[in-house]
C-alpha cells in the first residue's frame, strides 16, 4: 500500500509531538546522513567538486570523483557524499580516458554564447583542491550544417556527455579523498537536524 507524503505526515502525527515534516525529512535522508565507517575501508578514492559560474552566478556543480574499483558501492557512496536532494537531481557519466565518473547537478537553467548555429560552449575556468587553476569546457546543442561538424568535435566528444544534452570536457585534478569529504558533507547536512531538535527541546 502506498501514501502520499500528506498522508505519512499524518501519520507521523499520531505517533509523536515533534515537527512531521522535520521528521519525514530526516527519515527520507536516512541513508544519505549516516557517516562512514572507516574501521571496515578507507574510501580513499579521489573527489572534487567545483562550480560552473555562468554571468557571475553559480548555475551548477560538477563532481568528478573515481570510483572505478569500486562500481559495486557507487550509489550508496555518491548518495552519502551529494545528500539525498542534489543525489536525485544530478546527471552522471563515466569516462574511459578518464577512469573517473562525472556528475553535474544543475541548479539553475543557464545560456551560453552561440559557438556555431545550434552549437554553444564556453571554456570556463575553476581552482582544484591545492588552488591550482585549470579550464573545462561546457556545451550542448548540435551545429545545424554539416561543414560546421568540426565544431561538435572540439566541443563535444572525449568528454562527459549527459543525456540532456550537455557535455563537459574537463581533466583530472586535485581533489580529496571521498570518505573524508563524504563524512564532513554528512556533517555539515546534520547541523540543521541539530539545531532544530535543540530549539524544539527548548520551546517544549
Amino acid at each position: 500500500m502506498k501514501y502520499t507524503e500528506a498522508e505519512v505526515l499524518d501519520i507521523i502525527k499520531c505517533a509523536t509531538d515533534k515537527d512531521p515534516q522535520e521528521v519525514f525529512t530526516t527519515w527520507v535522508n536516512r541513508k544519505s546522513n549516516t557517516l562512514l565507517d572507516f574501521t571496515k575501508h578507507q574510501y580513499n578514492h579521489f573527489v572534487y567538486t567545483f562550480p560552473i559560474i555562468v554571468e557571475g552566478k553559480e548555475v551548477a556543480d560538477i563532481t568528478l570523483v573515481d570510483l572505478y574499483h569500486n562500481t559495486s558501492g557507487r550509489d550508496d557512496l555518491m548518495l552519502r557524499y551529494l545528500g539525498k536532494e542534489d543525489y536525485d537531481i544530478s546527471w552522471d557519466c563515466f569516462s574511459h580516458d578518464t577512469y573517473l565518473f562525472c556528475y553535474l547537478t544543475i541548479r539553475k537553467e543557464f545560456e551560453l554564447p552561440e559557438i556555431c548555429k545550434g552549437l554553444h560552449g564556453d571554456t570556463l575556468k575553476s581552482v582544484d583542491a591545492n588552488g591550482r587553476p585549470f579550464e573545462f569546457k561546457v556545451a550542448y546543442g548540435n551545429p545545424e550544417k554539416e561543414r560546421d561538424s568540426h565544431y561538435h568535435y572540439q566541443w563535444v566528444d572525449g568528454g562527459y556527455r549527459f543525456d540532456n544534452g550537455v557535455a563537459i570536457q574537463v581533466n583530472k585534478m586535485n581533489g580529496w579523498l571521498l570518505g573524508q569529504k563524504i563524512n564532513e558533507n554528512v556533517e555539515k547536512r546534520l547541523i540543521p537536524y541539530k539545531r532544530a531538535e535543540k530549539l524544539n527541546g527548548i520551546l517544549q
